[in-house]
């Protein structure tokens, strides 16, 4: 019995490892994880202006110093340990420290939006999006262990955009913002996404190896088409979550002009998207 349990588990180690050394080549994976630890990581830039443009609704402050800001952090740092396992190459440390102190002034002395429903808005469609990419990785990773962190992600996500929604639909009942200016905000914040945040994480990333890479160096054009491929594979896309990724599916910048509005009645559009976490 004690040795077929030890070769059990010699088994499971040795694929473990082959699944690292495949995973190990794979640049898009690389360049995935690395933006995406970066930005977990900077959650307490986002949480210190939110808690700031809430100040009005001390219960929202309450979950994002105790839940949400915790939560992304310890993410970050499972994120962090992962990559740092499997690519010793490249000096996290670094490049996270590059990619936080360019990103930090746009978070100092930053007006809050008119509308704190469009706040809240704003935050439902980041955190949608980043369940999506880790529900992708949770499908499509070879590496059981990523599989695991992934799903775990995507579950946390979800969770955060339940709560957004909740705030977002508690300011509504009192700002009565447009449903044009609700799906505006969505997709606006998709654009922004793309061509703002995750572009700001992805750019220190190539600068910053202790030695050469064990993959071909990966644009970021590039990567946003096969990343928008892999979430079409992988993450089965209910209907608000395709219209939710349609920037991410065009190709080039589009600029988008990030705006707050206040007019008219919002609500969800219907019926009102359920977000999936990972199975």
């Amino acid at each position: 019995m004690q040795a077929t349990a030890t070769s059990r588990g010699q088994r499971e180690r040795n694929e473990c490892a082959r699944a690292r050394a495949i995973i190990r080549f794979n640049g898009l994976l690389f360049h995935g994880l690395a933006a995406a630890s970066f930005l977990e990581s900077a959650a307490p830039l986002h949480a210190n202006r939110l808690s700031h443009v809430f100040a009005a609704h001390p219960d929202v402050g309450l979950w994002l110093e105790q839940v949400w800001w915790p939560r992304r952090a310890e993410q970050g740092g499972l994120l962090r340990g992962y990559i740092e396992a499997t690519w010793p190459e490249f000096d996290w440390s670094a490049g996270y420290g590059e990619f936080y102190e360019a990103c930090r002034p746009r978070f100092e002395g930053v007006e809050p939006r008119t509308s704190l429903a469009l706040e809240a808005l704003g935050r439902c469609a980041t955190e949608a999006q980043a369940a999506v990419f880790y529900r992708a990785l949770a499908s499509s990773a070879d590496d059981a262990a990523l599989r695991a962190l992934a799903r775990q992600a995507a579950r946390d996500h979800a969770g955060y955009f339940d709560h957004f929604r909740s705030i977002f639909e508690r300011c509504e009942r009192r700002e009565h913002v447009s449903l044009a200016a609700t799906f505006r905000t969505v997709l606006e914040r998709s654009r922004s996404a793309r061509e703002v945040e995750v572009a700001a994480a992805f750019e220190p990333i190539g600068r910053h190896w202790y030695g050469s890479r064990p993959f071909p160096e990966l644009g970021y054009r590039e990567f946003v088409e096969r990343m928008a491929q892999l979430v079409q594979r992988h993450a089965a896309l209910g209907r608000f979550e395709q219209w939710l990724f349609r920037p991410w599916l065009r190709r080039g910048p589009s600029a988008p002009a990030l705006q707050s509005e206040n007019e008219g009645a919002a609500r969800w559009p219907t019926p009102a998207p359920q977000l999936k976490a990972a199975a």
